[in-house]
């Protein structure tokens, strides 16, 4: 059996919490019209239609800022985030009950296709693979100004094949993760907080043998903020790994 889906399509079968085919034997999408689908809620129990989500193609200008309700959407108890990279897919287990506020953030950023054309400027050998900048400096800059979130209490370790959210300081998440290459345990009294984990050892063999490390931690996250990947990275580093599509898979609403 097999369905053929837009991911706008993809987006409301998640959004109204039932079962779609375009997500074979996990989500089933309804026969009701988008329109009358159920609505995806706030972290303050607000309603957020999906048609208010964007959708990679529309101008960076239409990207929600940090404090509409598209970017303030609560995250499922658990979910996955499937993931397509230019070197192949992998997919992230969100567990919301490690740490709330990242899970949030982390849902709302996935839903937006915010990490659609992202590359992964950074990887440090047996420490970290980082990516969470845009490369549309419109988006990037409204992101470094203003989006903090709080911090979440420690929960989980900083284990292996865990992901954390990049931070300069406490309260300074936004939309900068990382995956651990290895147990950084050190990590965990530093206020790095894991929400997620890579779901299969092969989702961790892709990080360590087929994201590309040629270029090491040499990027600047400030002219990737400033200058993007059209006139940055494209350029400087032209064999980087980069995110192609992004779509969520609710296991637990």
């Amino acid at each position: 059996l097999r369905a053929v889906c837009t991911p706008s399509m993809r987006k409301v079968a998640i959004a109204s919490g039932v079962v779609s085919l375009c997500l074979v034997g996990a989500i089933l999408l309804s026969s009701g019209s988008p329109a009358t689908m159920e609505a995806l809620q706030t972290t303050d129990g607000q309603a957020v239609t999906t048609t208010s989500l964007y959708k990679t193609g529309e101008p960076s200008s239409d990207f929600p800022k940090p404090s509409q309700l598209a970017m303030k959407l609560k995250s499922p108890k658990e979910w996955k985030a499937h993931i397509n990279t230019n070197v192949g897919p992998f997919t992230v287990l969100v567990h919301r009950d490690w740490a709330p506020k990242g899970a949030d953030r982390f849902y709302s950023l996935v839903m937006n296709d915010f990490y659609d054309g992202g590359r992964f400027f950074r990887y440090a050998d047996n420490f970290v693979v980082q990516w969470g900048l845009k490369g549309e400096p419109h988006i990037d800059e409204m992101y470094e100004n203003g989006a903090n979130i709080q911090d979440d209490s420690p929960k989980k370790s900083n284990s292996a094949g865990r992901i954390t959210f990049a931070t300069s300081g406490p309260n300074t998440r936004s939309t900068q993760v990382f995956v651990n290459l290895a147990d950084n345990t050190f990590l965990d009294d530093q206020g790095f907080t894991p929400f997620g984990e890579l779901a299969t050892a092969e989702d961790l063999d892709l990080f360590k043998n087929k994201i590309n490390a040629e270029y090491g931690e040499k990027a600047d996250q400030n002219r990737i903020i400033s200058e993007g990947n059209s006139l940055y990275l494209k350029k400087a580093f032209p064999h980087m790994s980069y995110i192609k599509t992004e779509k969520v898979e609710v296991i637990t609403p």
